[in-house]
């Protein structure tokens, strides 16, 4: 009988903790954000927040003509170090957003020819001209960590990618939840 309930509670476990840690984080989330501006009403916080960032969007959208906002980017990009984070921050957001081609080819990618393991990840570039690379026959395959938000960047032969007919969504959720997903 001991054995039964301590196995019913650690299926309840499993049952309620993802639930329980992902409520947690997203009323964490929203109370942080609404907490950036502070108001007495709660939640007009993060309507402010979310109004303003909208409202930048718009402004921003006619103002990336103008010769001030162009100056300031050119301005960031060449700064040493603060163009590392500006620019790859700039093109994850893009990617994220669909602005820029991003992560929409979904591969396994073969470690070598001698062997038959494989990596899951995604063609970032298929042609590698803004390293100035010689050689035509090598693409950019970028492969999330799984359980992290990191990876590596692998620059291999055509030949060692094979696409996945599957969603880029389903693959990086596979990915992150290290297979298990």
């Amino acid at each position: 009988m001991t054995k039964r309930l301590l196995a019913y509670f650690l299926q309840g476990l499993i049952y309620v903790t993802p639930i329980a840690i992902t409520v947690y984080a997203v009323i964490s989330l929203l109370s942080g954000l609404d907490s950036i501006i502070p108001t007495d009403i709660p939640g007009l916080g993060i309507v402010i927040l979310i109004s303003g960032i909208t409202a930048i969007g718009f402004i921003g959208e006619y103002a990336l003509k103008l010769r001030v906002v162009t100056l300031m980017d050119r301005l960031l990009e060449r700064m040493p170090l603060v163009k590392v984070l500006y620019s790859s921050v700039k093109d994850l957001m893009k990617s994220l957003t669909g602005k820029k081609k991003g992560f929409d080819a979904p591969v396994l990618l073969k470690l070598s020819p001698d062997h038959e393991v494989r990596r899951v990840g995604f063609i970032t570039d298929e042609q590698l001209s803004s390293l100035g690379s010689p050689s035509k026959d090598l693409v950019a395959v970028y492969v999330p960590h799984s359980l992290a938000i990191s990876g590596q960047l692998f620059m291999v032969p055509k030949e060692y990618v094979e696409p996945l007919d599957a969603s880029s969504a389903d693959v990086m959720k596979y990915i992150i939840a290290g297979g298990v997903a």
